[in-house]
């Protein structure tokens, strides 16, 4: 989760939390278990657009372009095909990245800045990819204590309700307050990095890209520029260890860069720390 989010959440949160009804554990559960395709991507589409009055969106059409590209190509191989997906950078130096319900996915600049090669991009956006095709965030929903959700809601999301749009939006912007689709389990994170191996094999590009990339950030430990991430991610020494166990012989000699990716890269800046 961005900082600026972050900050913007905080204050939405005292704004709306305190003012709605909230859902008993079993209705919550009921309602998002219930949750159509064409019902997750409204839900998530509400909370994007609740994102971007919050942060900067990179607008460079040549960067979005990339992005699409090589997020498409992964999402093709994520076994979920039933929703389109949709991919954003944020213009954030910070290194981090989130999914939203539907298929909306967000890396910060910081992330494209600190990748060294096409693989280490990819993986991140698999990952991400693969939150989306599990349905995380609908599993975070169920969990969250306080969700902002009136009997009204409820019946809205079950197709009782003739004010939807509106609804939505209202609950969309009250789960990004409360941050519910910014932070996983370890479970769904373990979850994420084994489909996302697997996305990024049948998408023709190295793994490997993972695990280095995750090296890198644990050595930056304590710098500014990944401290959201890890403030919003589980071990990343744990997490190399089991891709590590994942990978094989042949996942180092698959595509591992692209001149597309070096421009984009460019195109934002170059290296992280550099830029």
């Amino acid at each position: 989760m961005t900082s600026k989010l972050a900050r913007h959440a905080v204050i939405l949160t005292l704004c709306t939390v305190v003012s709605v009804n909230t859902a008993p554990p079993v209705f919550a559960s009921q309602l998002f278990g219930n949750l159509s395709p064409a019902q997750e991507v409204e839900l998530g589409r509400q909370a994007a657009a609740e994102v971007e009055r919050q942060v900067p969106i990179v607008n460079d059409r040549s960067v979005q372009a990339y992005v699409d590209r090589l997020g498409r190509r992964l999402a093709a191989n994520s076994g979920r095909t039933d929703i389109p997906y949709r991919f954003r950078i944020i213009n954030d130096k910070q290194a981090n990245a989130f999914a939203l319900p539907g298929g909306f996915i967000y890396v910060n600049r910081g992330i494209v800045q600190l990748a060294r090669n096409e693989s280490e991009l990819a993986g991140v956006l698999a990952h991400e990819i693969a939150h989306v095709a599990e349905r995380h965030s609908l599993d975070q929903i169920k969990k969250a204590q306080t969700l902002g959700l009136g009997l009204g809601l409820l019946e809205m999301l079950l197709g009782r309700s003739r004010n939807t749009a509106e609804n939505i939006g209202a609950l969309a912007a009250n789960m990004v307050a409360q941050g519910v689709f910014f932070k996983y389990s370890r479970d769904a994170e373990r979850e994420a990095d084994r489909r996302a191996v697997a996305i990024l094999r049948r998408s023709g590009i190295s793994p490997n890209g993972m695990v280095t990339l995750f090296h890198r950030m644990e050595s930056m430990k304590g710098n500014r520029a990944v401290a959201g991430f890890f403030s919003s991610h589980p071990s990343l020494s744990e997490r190399q260890r089991n891709i590590s166990g994942l990978l094989n012989t042949r996942d180092s000699r698959m595509a591992s860069d692209s001149l597309a990716f070096r421009r984009t890269k460019n195109e934002l800046g170059g290296d992280l720390l550099r830029g």
